[in-house]
């Protein structure tokens, strides 16, 4: 009997293009994701833009940063002006007090809806702070 015998020789094979897609390609590149936000964004911007929206956005946008025009809240006005009050109080002279932070402080309020703000003082309505000691007149 002739008896043939094979030998199984194994060979190492480095396939790199497959290590590659193992281990760093993700798929979609980072880049890729980057641009399509940016286009997403783009793309809102100007539907938002022709569609009128922009006014009031950046109306809103004002609304938030200009506070400027918007009025003054006339509980936080007292609230100022209660400590106002309390360090005239602390004050020595007559004179001293009239020219006072309490004295002389005028607060932006708008008292009707839809009115432009109006400077008032500490002793003057709606805000009306009494501050016994202490005479602005």
């Amino acid at each position: 009997m002739n008896k043939k015998v094979y030998k199984l020789a194994i060979i190492p094979y480095e396939d790199k293009g497959d290590l590659m897609n193992k281990r760093g390609d993700v798929g979609i590149s980072t880049n890729t994701i980057i641009i399509a936000i940016v286009g997403i964004i783009v793309l809102l911007l100007v539907v938002t833009f022709f569609t009128g929206g922009m006014a009031t956005i950046i109306n809103k946008i004002r609304g938030v940063f200009g506070g400027g025009t918007a009025g003054y809240d006339v509980d936080l006005a007292k609230a100022n002006c209660q400590a106002y009050c309390e360090r005239a109080k602390l004050l020595d002279t007559n004179d001293a007090k009239k020219g006072s932070t309490f004295c002389t402080q005028k607060f932006d309020i708008v008292k009707t809806a839809g009115s432009n703000p109006v400077p008032i003082g500490c002793e003057e309505g709606p805000i009306s702070i009494n501050c016994l000691g202490v005479s602005c007149s």
